[in-house]
């Protein structure tokens, strides 16, 4: 496990480029959270996606995928796997000790994406970036693959619905990928940076 972690370091490169589905290509770990949400509506969405994550995969996968609580996880864990974490920086202890080093803030106050915020009440972000304890495998923010029933149903059609990161209003209508609103979606740049754009 890296316990010194230096996101100036980082590239993208075969196998830890991106998008979202791309982490789903070797072993993973779902990582339910253990603790209260810092806001309800939030936590039961995630719930219900996690949920919902888990049969899908059995669906379009005729398997189950590993899931584990954020109190489960062992070292061996974070280096072998990459992590799905559910929840929030409050209710998964994981995201609570990676979250001041992704890219995009997520806390009581908002989501922010570079210069644009969002209300936390109801806004949540999906993303896919090198776990920061273990950068040469990801972290995956509250999605499974992004190919979702009735779509996935066509094989023609199991292709990613999101980039690398997207914010999501659980109030919105849903979209073919996730259960709300997609505001705002983007791919990290080469160095798993926001792009010009956003600084």
């Amino acid at each position: 496990v890296v316990h010194s972690f230096d996101a100036g370091a980082l590239r993208k490169r075969h196998g830890l480029q991106g998008p979202i589905d791309d982490a789903f290509m070797d072993s993973f770990i779902m990582v339910e959270p253990t603790g209260r949400a810092q806001c309800e509506e939030i936590g039961h969405w995630t719930t219900n996606e996690m949920r919902k994550a888990i049969v899908e995969w059995r669906n379009q996968f005729r398997g189950d995928p590993r899931v584990k609580r954020d109190d489960e996880i062992t070292e061996a864990d974070i280096a072998h796997n990459n992590l799905v974490l559910w929840g929030d920086p409050q209710s998964n202890r994981l995201l609570a000790k990676m979250a001041d080093k992704l890219p995009i803030v997520w806390d009581g106050k908002g989501v922010r994406v570079g210069k644009n915020n969002f209300d936390s009440t109801h806004h949540l972000p999906v993303l896919i970036y090198p776990d920061p304890l273990d950068p040469q495998r990801y972290v995956v923010l509250n999605s499974g693959f992004t190919f979702a029933h009735p779509v996935s149903s066509s094989n023609a059609e199991q292709t990613p619905k999101l980039p690398d990161y997207a914010v999501v209003d659980i109030d919105g209508p849903p979209s073919v990928a996730v259960a709300g609103e997609v505001v705002e979606a983007g791919f990290f740049d080469e160095e798993w940076k926001l792009a010009d754009a956003y600084k």
